[in-house]
């Protein structure tokens, strides 16, 4: 054999793999130069999992969180390993919907799924800083191990399932949501056509659901201590508390749940219309059926379990926040690719017309949605890359939303002649289209859009530099964006920064600076105050500096970001530091205040004892006497032209060796111990 022929073999039989390794590094090159946009979402884990301990997480996704401190590793580059890792993670999924689509068709086709599967716009997920890439790897590799599961399987086998959903529900504890359909499908998958099933079902259920938690909190608890010991964490079970603890809200709560559901049944059957038909008839066939259920209609049904299932939650949610027109897809677009699946079994199985017209029954209320969807463009809901990226590829072009709906309905109106047609065209045709678009969708955002920085991120990262890393505990950003200050927040990568928020256009109160804050970063139309001290101005942002009281302990060498120069000093000592020669200069990073209390520790050296230092600031002069020993003087200096610097004239500077006493050079004056400045 040649080797070219080798070859040709070799990817052949292994092609798959190549294309998973090609779409690796696609993936990787695509997100490089990509800025951060989910805020606050990838701001607080990029904090939770980086820079506190776990114990301090707002989240219990302690798994995810663990494993993403590695990032650390690559210091201000945190955010690109993060999206390496992601990479990682999404495509590590790939196998496994093979797998479980290899059950049910061909070799070929399974590829086809699986390759549609992550070639889709949900690998837009792998260019955030969040969990969602681990959680798509984790909910596969359970899905994979529960679909192998039947009425056989034991205690043993639903064991290591229930621990695979306790570990994605520290990956995100939304995966807890998951256990309604879980249960649900293993007592159906339970059942036996003879003997006494049913305690056995509901103790394989049981045992499934008791190792999901033990295996949630037993290493939660290793991860994170006590503060592991929690279902939702601080965040979600607060919001869980505040959507029940009103009880006058339930009715608006259930009308407005409805109204979120309709959006994202609208959504699904526009994209999904033949799987979602296929899905409902197997349910039935299955249900009603007293023979052995099928490996692909058990995957049906496990589908609609779990989209059923999500989509109740994911409506409840965005009702309970208010946010009905945002359809949150993201809470269950992971599991989307099972509708693929359950497609190309239909590509498997023998055409029947028996069942002409159950099918009919079934697909009308679909085409119906399907219909409604196209005549509203969902024009009620708001689409976008992050909550639901399948639609941005459906929606983000008139025509190629009509064109996508057009073969949405005819293959559902086919798939009631036949199945195998109607499969066949939206696995061919439909699916190909949509991940075309879609990718061509997310490619456009990422790089017009999200390619090329904004007012945030200029901010963000020229204030990283500008600063050092200990100021940013003592600094706020200002501005009526809450995304964009969590943009910003992002970059300067310190847990110790915050953020205030005031109204669009409304100058900033420095009354209103909070406590221990005096670096202030305004982004957008907002005035400050004009006797604050403007460190860096730029197009849409301003630096500055709100003057608190400043310390100076000279028994250190340097004073960052306080003194900028100093003159006429000696090096530091453990007592203070002596002056040298005739003047003390000390040329501060930014303007004194107006009116300020000099607070000054300080003592004189021999023939200084008693004589007047004259302090100077601006125009302004205040004369002062010193003993031997150290002495507190208090002088207080009014500065109308924001002078920056403090000169201290020293009346008879004096050597140690002119005196007698040692062998030292310098020309001693006044021993500095430690100056304080407090405006007033």
């Amino acid at each position: 054999m040649t080797e070219h022929s080798h070859l040709g073999t070799l990817l052949k039989s292994n092609w798959l793999s190549f294309a998973g390794i090609v779409l690796f590094i696609a993936l990787l090159f695509r997100n490089t130069g990509v800025y951060p946009a989910v805020f606050a979402d990838e701001y607080s884990y990029s904090t939770f999992s980086r820079l506190l301990p776990l114990q301090e997480s707002a989240f219990p996704d302690y798994l995810y969180l663990a494993i993403y401190s590695l990032t650390n590793t690559c210091g201000d580059g945190f955010l690109n390993c993060a999206r390496m890792l992601n990479t990682i993670f999404f495509v590590a999924a790939l196998p496994f919907i093979y797998l479980i689509t290899m059950r049910v068709s061909t070799r070929l086709v399974a590829s086809i799924v699986a390759l549609l599967a992550v070639l889709g716009p949900i690998n837009s997920y792998t260019a955030w800083y969040m969990p969602e890439a681990l959680y798509f790897l984790s909910f596969w590799l359970l899905t994979w191990f529960m679909l192998r599961l039947d009425n056989t399987s034991d205690l043993r086998s639903w064991c290591v399932a229930g621990i695979l959903l306790g570990l994605s529900a520290l990956v995100k504890p939304h995966a807890l949501f998951l256990s309604p359909a879980v249960v649900i499908y293993i007592l159906y998958v339970s059942r036996r056509k003879e003997g006494k099933w049913v305690l056995q079902a509901i103790r394989n259920a049981i045992i499934c659901v008791a190792s999901t938690f033990a295996a949630k909190f037993s290493i939660a608890y290793l991860l994170a201590g006590k503060a592991g010991l929690t279902i939702l964490g601080p965040t979600y079970t607060y919001m869980a508390g505040r959507t029940t603890s009103n009880s006058d809200r339930y009715v608006e709560l259930l009308w407005l749940s409805t109204q979120s559901a309709r959006g994202h049944i609208l959504a699904v059957c526009l994209m999904f219309g033949v799987s979602i038909a296929f899905a409902i008839t197997a349910s039935f066939d299955s249900v009603l059926s007293k023979e052995e259920t099928r490996s692909g209609h058990r995957i049906a049904i496990y589908a609609l379990l779990v989209l059923v299932n999500l989509i109740l939650v994911v409506s409840l949610y965005t009702a309970s926040v208010a946010e009905v027109a945002r359809l949150h897809m993201r809470y269950y677009n992971f599991a989307l690719p099972l509708l693929l699946v359950i497609a190309a079994y239909q590509l498997s199985l023998e055409q029947t017309t028996n069942m002409l017209k159950r099918r009919a029954i079934i697909a009308l209320p679909i085409g119906a949605a399907i219909l409604y969807a196209v005549y509203t463009f969902l024009a009620s809901f708001t689409i976008n890359i992050v909550d639901c990226p399948e639609l941005c590829g459906f929606t983000f072009n008139s025509i190629v939303f009509y064109v996508l709906s057009g073969i949405s309905f005819f293959a559902l109106a086919l798939w009631v002649y036949s199945a195998r047609a109607g499969a066949k065209i939206f696995v061919y045709l439909l699916m190909p289209l949509a991940v075309g678009s879609s990718t061509y969708c997310v490619n456009h955002v990422f790089r017009v859009i999200l390619g090329a920085p904004g007012v945030f991120d200029k901010a963000g990262i020229i204030t990283k530099q500008f600063l050092s890393n200990d100021q940013f505990s003592r600094l706020v950003i200002v501005g009526s964006d809450p995304a964009g200050l969590y943009r910003s927040l992002f970059y300067l990568d310190n847990p110790a920064a915050s953020f205030q928020m005031i109204p669009p256009g409304a100058a900033y109160d420095l009354s209103k600076l909070p406590v221990g804050k005096e670096w202030i970063l305004v982004i957008g139309d907002h005035s400050l105050p004009e006797n604050i001290s403007r460190q860096l101005s730029k197009d849409g942002f301003t630096l500055a500096r709100a003057f608190h009281t400043v310390t100076v302990d000279f028994k250190r060498s340097s004073w960052p970001s306080v003194i900028s120069r100093t003159e006429g000093l000696s090096f530091a000592e453990p007592w203070g530091t002596w002056s040298l020669g005739d003047a003390v200069t000390l040329d501060f990073f930014n303007p004194l205040p107006e009116k300020f209390t000099l607070h000054l520790v300080a003592s004189a050296y021999g023939p200084n004892v008693g004589k007047e230092f004259v302090a100077h600031v601006g125009d302004s002069a205040i004369r002062f006497t010193l003993a031997a020993s150290p002495e507190n003087r208090v002088l207080e200096f009014s500065n109308p032209k924001r002078s920056q610097i403090i000169k201290i004239d020293v009346p008879s500077p004096c050597s140690p060796t002119e005196l007698g006493l040692r062998r030292d050079d310098r020309s001693l004056g006044i021993l500095l111990m430690n100056l304080r400045i407090e405006p007033l």
